[in-house]
């Protein structure tokens, strides 16, 4: 909820908190100027507790260079940099609307799930925000920055139906001498390839095994892989044991879902060498003509218990839910 008393930090106004996390709290933050100009963004900033912390503040300072390199329609801004009241802080472009988690669990408390043409919809958007991130920065040179948290937290859905890839705080680039090796995991385990997840090196193929696990799970209403606890679900990862999805799913075209599974492949050299590559895949599925109105419909349908229980940085474990006949949301053609 809005602050009765906003809080003034450096050059912004802080007038909604909108999470936290382990070593920053986002708000929403207006930047007011002459002639009545007012700009509203989300303002990252470190936790009081560690703005001091040198290994703390070096992850965020490697996080806002990253991001600033990440000038894509389907990736979301970082607009300023700065330090305000001795905490360093970034700011990125708002989006007004929810996350993919806060509106699939919508869609599963209504037993229904993602349709195949907004599911191809997300599939292009992602894909091409992969691709970028994975091959070039604003000048075209090569960066290869691997995101290692494609879940649905991190796709952030707008009004309007538009997608966003946020969150590179634990992006890696492979520039960086050692940057992709094996070492502490960083994101979901629940998303995570599992050659990452076994403690090996982590790739572009690894981003888009996450990205497979997570269009299989706005078809089919669940993830491919999930087992009663971690280590059953690594494990039927590390194995490919999942449902084919035309069954889990019967209504997802044949191409559609044909390049979704190459992305689950256990083995990461048989998933597609790349994410360009898949985008190649999905070339007789394109997505409806509407499907951003389409998606900004159900995006604005979200309640606001879903979107106000969704906690970015969280794994579920759960087991898979009893599968049930479901509804599927019309893409408007």
């Amino acid at each position: 909820m809005p602050s009765a008393t906003p809080e003034q930090y450096g050059d912004y106004e802080l007038v909604e908190r909108l999470g936290v996390g382990g070593m920053a709290e986002t708000f929403v933050a207006i930047r007011r100027g002459p002639g009545g100009f007012e700009q509203r963004v989300c303002l990252k900033r470190i936790l009081p507790a560690l703005a001091n912390d040198p290994d703390f503040v070096a992850m965020f300072l490697r996080e806002a260079r990253l991001s600033a390199l990440l000038h894509h329609g389907h990736i979301a801004r970082v607009l300023d940099f700065g330090i305000a009241d001795s905490a360093h802080y970034l700011t990125l472009e708002l989006i007004e609307g929810t996350d993919l988690r806060a509106a699939l669990r919508h869609l599963r408390r209504r037993g229904e799930s993602l349709d195949p043409g907004l599911t191809s919809y997300l599939a292009h958007a992602i894909g091409a925000a992969l691709d970028f991130a994975h091959t070039a920065d604003d000048d075209g040179v090569a960066a290869g920055i691997i995101h290692r948290d494609v879940s649905p937290s991190n796709v952030l859905l707008s009004n309007a139906g538009e997608v966003k890839l946020a969150d590179f705080g634990i992006a890696k680039a492979t520039s960086q001498p050692g940057s992709i090796q094996s070492g502490a995991l960083k994101g979901k385990l629940a998303y995570m390839a599992p050659e990452y997840a076994l403690g090996g090196p982590c790739s572009a193929r690894s981003d888009l095994f996450s990205l497979g696990v997570l269009l299989y799970e706005c078809l089919a209403g669940h993830r491919p892989f999930d087992g009663g606890n971690d280590i059953h679900t690594l494990d039927r990862a590390r194995r490919g044991q999942h449902e084919h999805l035309r069954e889990a799913a019967p209504q997802t075209p044949g191409a559609l879902a044909s390049a979704i599974e190459s992305l689950l492949a256990a083995d990461p050299e048989a998933r597609p060498a790349n994410a360009a590559a898949f985008l190649s895949m999905l070339a007789d599925v394109p997505p409806p003509a509407l499907a951003r109105r389409a998606l900004g419909a159900v995006v604005r349908s979200v309640d606001t218990h879903d979107a106000l229980s969704t906690s970015p940085g969280l794994a579920s474990t759960r087991p898979a839910p009893t599968r049930r006949p479901r509804k599927r949301v019309p893409s408007r053609r």
